[in-house]
């Protein structure tokens, strides 16, 4: 394959737009992108969904963390239908709709009602004196184009960091799979850092003696481990000790088996 193959699509790839590996949305550390010699200008714009499938899982951790979206713009919260999170004169402020009739948010924009979506967020509201309190909790990682696209982050930091002749090997065909057009399964795990703070990170794939690899990162405050290895071979191994290093109930595997 020449120089100038994309990773994704194993077709030319035109030089003209880089990747940012992790999505600006959520912070991506300065110069940590591909260049449009390993990333077609398709698949950079088609895969694009994905990104934004990954950012909306850490929309709130994002807003709150003043991390300005793409090409600069001002952090916002709009993809929850009855939660609208902009920042204003005063700062940051978020509106919660969860009357049954649509509303209007503080600035000024139409707020859905609360209905049970997915993307919904059941608040609940409680006043102490003058203190005002709102208590939620928001699923995490039950979107399949999430998976797909943390797959497509682990993927592109190994292209990063072991470079793209080795991303283009055929050996990593189901993983390519699996991110472009959801074919197959793959696996996420992914723990709490023994921190709170928001920080993106990503560390040189762990090699194994038969040469298979997998990328760990972290996101705002959770770190993932992605196998990319064809048959997923050692996540079972990761999977045994997890519970020595990050405790019983401090990880999980996604997808979640029921």
């Amino acid at each position: 394959m020449s120089a100038d193959t994309c990773i994704w699509c194993l077709e030319h790839a035109d030089g003209m737009d880089e990747e940012h590996i992790i999505p600006e949305a959520l912070g991506c550390p300065p110069g940590f992108v591909l260049p449009g010699t390993v990333v077609c200008r398709k698949c950079n714009n088609g895969l694009a969904d994905l990104d934004g499938a990954v950012i909306d899982e850490f929309d709130f951790r994002a807003f709150m963390a003043g991390v300005p979206r793409k090409k600069g713009r001002s952090p916002v919260i709009r993809s929850r239908g009855n939660v609208v999170g902009t920042v204003e004169k005063d700062g940051p402020a978020i509106s919660f709709n969860m009357d049954p009739v649509p509303t209007t948010a503080h600035d000024g924009s139409r707020l859905a009602p609360y209905r049970g979506s997915k993307r919904d967020v059941r608040a609940k509201f409680t006043k102490d004196g003058n203190i005002a309190r709102i208590s939620f909790d928001i699923p995490f990682g039950q979107n399949r184009k999430f998976l797909r696209g943390i797959t497509k982050i682990a993927f592109s930091s190994l292209a990063y960091f072991l470079g793209a002749p080795l991303a283009r090997s055929l050996a990593f065909s189901p993983v390519r799979r699996f991110v472009r057009h959801g074919a197959g399964d793959r696996h996420v795990l992914f723990t709490s850092s023994s921190d709170n703070t928001y920080s993106n990170s990503v560390w040189p794939p762990y090699v194994s003696p038969s040469g298979d690899y997998a990328v760990t990162f972290r996101l705002t405050s959770l770190e993932f481990l992605i196998d990319l290895s064809e048959e997923e071979s050692f996540i079972a191994m990761f999977q045994t000790k997890a519970p020595e290093f990050f405790g019983e109930k401090n990880w999980c595997t996604l997808p979640v088996e029921t």
